[in-house]
């Protein structure tokens, strides 16, 4: 691989067919993971020295600098990570403070990445997620901007919430372990609550709901809906697990399009309403879960490479 080309992939200025022969590079040998965060390593030690010498010198344009984050690459696979330097839409606080600088995360499809945010807390990320998070949190403020599905284990601060800002509903933290799901252009909403106490608000309301430890909040047909959370193995998915446990095999699907960055064209099959439990490893595909389906109800399924298109009947 050109090293040029992987310079400017950590850099975030690449095409489109440059980060795809750069994913296809990192997925062929697990030395080219290493080869690859040893470059990143060099570079995050050059925007530092360069981020610190032009905060001495107070000047008032800030560039848009990768900061060293703290990335674990799960041992099932080697994932690409796509890290791209860049200002969010989220809300500035503290007039008197820099502008903060910002940084993305993106887990592409069959995926999934580990990190340690600035202030030690640890993000599980799934399939297709993004998360943008400042390179340094502000003064009394944690704010981090979700697209998708991740796990948060977040370092308690009282003087300092941890705010999770999603699509539909913001997430205030002081200390806590929860998931969300909240996938942009989808009805899908969903907070779990693990340990602690979360807060969840809206833009668009001045009230807020404070979840319990135990307790899932769903967006159900356009209305939140509260219950306990029923499947403790569903969070396994951090592990590289997809576990199913009597969901409607529809919804299975549903989920199999989601992590796969797949389209499923399904007739009308009498099964589909059925449910099924089982536990299936991420890397092994989506095809690997529709044979184990096929053991138990009768479908046949044809692959469409370039219309990326799975159909059932």
């Amino acid at each position: 691989m050109d090293k040029r080309v992987l310079q400017r992939y950590i850099e975030g200025n690449v095409t489109t067919e440059e980060i795809e022969s750069v994913v296809d590079w990192l997925d062929q040998d697990e030395k080219h993971v290493k080869e690859f965060m040893s470059l990143h390593k060099l570079y995050d030690i050059s925007v530092m020295n360069q981020s610190k010498q032009s905060q001495s010198q107070k000047k008032m344009s800030v560039p848009v600098f990768m900061k060293r984050v703290t990335i674990e690459l799960l041992k099932v696979a080697a994932i690409a990570l796509l890290l791209i330097g860049g200002r969010s839409l989220l809300e500035r606080e503290g007039v008197e403070e820099a502008p903060p600088l910002y940084q993305t995360l993106y887990v592409p499809s069959g995926q999934r990445a580990e990190l340690t945010l600035p202030d030690s807390t640890k993000v599980w990320l799934n399939a297709q997620s993004r998360l943008v998070y400042p390179v340094t949190f502000q003064k009394n403020s944690r704010r981090v901007e979700l697209n998708g599905e991740a796990y948060f284990e977040v370092r308690h601060d009282e003087q300092s919430p941890f705010i999770v800002k999603t699509e539909k509903m913001n997430i205030k933290v002081l200390g806590t372990e929860f998931n969300v799901s909240a996938y942009s252009g989808t009805p899908e909403f969903e907070v779990s609550l693990l340990k602690g106490v979360v807060e969840l608000g809206s833009e668009n309301s001045s009230g807020t709901y404070r979840m319990k430890p135990g307790e899932q909040i769903r967006l159900v047909s356009g209305k939140y809906v509260s219950a306990r959370i029923k499947d403790m193995d569903y969070f396994k998915w951090k592990e590289g697990l997809l576990c199913f446990t009597n969901s409607p095999i529809e919804d299975i699907f549903s989920k199999l399009c989601l992590y796969y960055d797949v389209k499923i064209e399904v007739a009308e099959l009498p099964f589909l309403k059925e449910s099924y439990s089982g536990k299936f490893r991420i890397r092994d595909g989506v095809e690997h879960v529709l044979k184990v389906l096929q053991l138990e109800h009768r479908f046949s399924y044809k692959v469409d490479s370039e219309l990326n298109l799975i159909t059932i009947k």
